[in-house]
């Protein structure tokens, strides 16, 4: 059998929701729409906390109006329509700024950098400001597994990071860049729709437990972000993908907004 038992968390604690759930559909303003073998259907206000389908379990979790925490945050995309660049191909990115991969129009830039972290060391990258989105060309010499980061002074510190592919095969593990709130993929390989992706969130090279890590992604529909993790005992939280498109990861603390954007390969 292929239904489980929906159980929604409040202060803690959880409660049985609904029985026997075989359809769940996520539809706008963070409702869930669950159905039942029974022909019993509810809707939701709530996102999916934990799914443990071994053990016939979801989870979801209230998600009222003043949850819905909209700020800024800037991240990075790449400019083309596949997810890496080919050798000597010009390479091309994007820096937007906005929240939840939606882009503010009037969004007003303070200065920020791109630098280049590659095989021969740190530059800085030429950034063009023209209205909403700043445009990066890492020029056709790049090499390799690149990581690229943006940072941005203001109320609070705004930082993107981005890994960009030019090639093919690189697999392996990753080092941070020392950056004060980092989000890292732990060790690199394509990601795809359908697995689960992981990743561990440091501050100051340390790896920060307890953390509360969002994602979300492209062209998603919800006004806040859809998924909501906690960072275990060594910083790391994992995210299984549902959906198609790139995927942003977000952390914040009192000083800093970090993000990390995936480039999906399917």
């Amino acid at each position: 059998m292929c239904e489980a038992n929906v159980y929604l968390l409040k202060e803690g604690r959880e409660e049985l929701f609904m029985e026997k759930v075989d359809r769940i559909i996520p539809g706008e303003d963070n409702t869930l729409f669950m159905e039942n073998i029974f022909g019993e259907r509810r809707v939701a206000k709530a996102a999916i906390r934990e799914m443990e389908l071994v053990h016939h379990r979801i989870i979801i979790e209230e998600v009222s109006q003043q949850q819905i925490n909209v700020g800024t945050e800037i991240w990075l995309d790449l400019d083309t329509d596949h997810g890496h660049f080919h050798e000597g191909e010009e390479v091309r990115l994007n820096l937007l700024k906005g929240y939840n991969m939606k882009a503010d129009l009037d969004a007003v830039w303070e200065s920020p950098q791109v630098i280049l972290v590659g095989q021969s060391g740190r530059r800085q990258a030429d950034l063009h400001l023209h209205s909403h989105i700043g445009h990066i060309n890492l020029g056709k010499e790049a090499d390799g597994l690149i990581q690229v980061y943006a940072r941005e002074t203001g109320e609070k510190e705004l930082i993107a990071k981005l890994l960009v592919e030019v090639g093919h095969h690189h697999h392996h593990e990753m080092q941070h860049i020392g950056l004060p709130l980092e989000i890292m993929p732990c060790g690199y390989a394509h990601a795809r729709m359908g697995e689960n992706y992981e990743v561990q969130v440091l501050q100051n090279g340390q790896p920060l437990v307890g953390v509360e890590l969002r994602a979300t992604y492209a062209n998603t529909r919800n006004r806040d972000y859809p998924h909501t993790m906690t960072t275990d005992q060594e910083g790391k939280a994992r995210l299984f993908l549902t959906a198609r498109g790139n995927y942003l990861f977000s952390v914040s603390n009192e000083e800093t907004i970090s993000t990390f954007t995936l480039v999906k390969s399917f």
